[in-house]
């Protein structure tokens, strides 16, 4: 039972089982739905705070949760992802508790892992057959466990396998999960529940996100598109909220064995046990130009998947860069690819960051999926044999004595069958 410990007009607290207590700002409307709106997002996002506010003029409820602040938890990916569902199972029991209303949860990115924690665990303890919730809105979800080996396939996490509640994934066109959509559905449909897509047109991840014109952030501005797709997301809320509410409730699934998925430690480049040939690469580069990576065989070649969106890629370009000029004169290049993005973007962001290698375009996916890219950057290192011998799912320095040594290692191992 959760004995709320202020209230206010704008808000409230609760404690979870753990006596942990959490924040919840309110703002009260008078239609018949509420949408409890996990955050993980400490600064001010201008764009994402008027979708909240058309979202409450639209006649809903929102109680809006920052977990990670509460927890006093550094805000990283593997914290949210490997955060338990005791506070979002407290804040179902007291949203049954404090309003009649209709309800709906709303999450984005590695949220929705520890939402769907928390519904199990409210199902579990609740009396569920008495329950309001209609199903969870998941914005560019990611629900897979930790990141894998960069050229190995990412897990789903366990509790995707035990969902039950009705769900809707408001996927990006442009988001880097798009492409696992059938794996992630297919994992979601067997379990039993209804889930729903919504592909959203030319837009990326962390649409709502995005800097309006006049905040300072060194991040690209929204788009057209995305200011477009943030404010048509009230009324898509209320549309799917429908259709979620119209789906069965099936019977709790099988008990989970294994609570979140393992991570595994991963510090820096891996040399891959059993080398084994790289993936096809024929794309058309920046300057328009049609490009095959088969014509890179008989050298080392270093192999970057990046976007410009990306801060992590863009600040492993200066090391990149100073890789290739410490090998200019040997059997050694570098080549990225850059993730979905138009040859007009990547041509912009080239004049004001200097690029010393060829950038191909990446344009649908398909190649980084090709290649299990499964975040961004990952690199991969090819030797003359065009055999994939080492990779890395994150940015790192690649000037170093360490990392020279292994492309010199190459370079003398692969001289002998040049």
């Amino acid at each position: 039972m959760l004995l709320p410990l202020w209230a206010s007009a704008d808000g409230f607290v609760i404690s979870d089982e753990q006596d942990n207590e959490i924040n919840v700002e309110v703002m009260p409307a008078d239609g018949e739905l509420m949408v409890i709106w996990l955050v993980d997002h400490a600064q001010e996002r201008l764009l994402f705070e008027r979708m909240l506010t058309s979202v409450n003029r639209a006649g809903i409820e929102v109680w809006r949760v920052d977990l990670l602040a509460d927890y006093f938890m550094p805000r990283s990916s593997e914290n949210v992802r490997t955060m338990s569902g005791d506070g979002v199972a407290a804040l179902l029991e007291a949203a049954h508790q404090r309003s009649g209303k209709k309800i709906v949860l709303a999450a984005y990115d590695r949220m929705p892992l520890p939402l769907l924690r928390g519904v199990r665990k409210w199902q579990q303890e609740a009396h569920s057959e008495q329950s309001r919730l209609l199903g969870a809105m998941l914005y560019y979800p990611n629900l897979f466990g930790p990141p894998p080996i960069a050229g190995e396939d990412p897990e789903l996490d366990p509790i995707v396998g035990v969902t039950n509640i009705p769900l809707t994934i408001y996927q990006p066109e442009r988001g880097t999960q798009r492409l696992r959509m059938p794996e992630i559905l297919k994992a979601l449909w067997r379990s039993g529940l209804s889930a729903f897509v919504y592909l959203v047109p030319d837009v990326r991840d962390w649409f709502f996100m995005h800097p309006l014109e006049g905040e300072e952030s060194e991040e690209q501005l929204a788009t057209e598109a995305e200011r477009r797709a943030t404010a048509n997301v009230p009324q898509q809320l209320v549309r799917f909220a429908h259709l979620m509410e119209r789906q069965p409730k099936p019977v709790l699934p099988a008990t989970m064995t294994v609570e979140t998925a393992r991570a595994k430690r991963v510090t820096g480049l891996v040399a891959i046990k059993q080398a084994k040939p790289m993936p096809r690469v024929e794309l058309t580069d920046v300057q328009g130009s049609r490009f095959n990576l088969d014509g890179y065989r008989g050298r080392v070649t270093l192999v970057n998947f990046w976007a410009t969106w990306c801060p992590a890629c863009v600040e492993e370009l200066p090391s990149l860069n100073n890789l290739v000029a410490r090998y200019a004169d040997q059997d050694f290049d570098v080549v990225s690819i850059d993730f979905r993005e138009s040859e007009e973007k990547v041509a912009a962001f080239t004049k004001e960051i200097s690029v010393d290698f060829p950038i191909l375009l990446d344009t649908d996916g398909k190649v980084s999926m090709a290649w299990k890219v499964f975040s961004l950057p990952s690199s991969f290192i090819v030797d003359r044999q065009g055999r994939i011998r080492y990779s890395v799912n994150r940015a790192i320095n690649w000037d170093t004595p360490a990392l020279r040594a292994i492309v010199d290692k190459l370079l003398d191992e692969s001289a002998l069958v040049k």
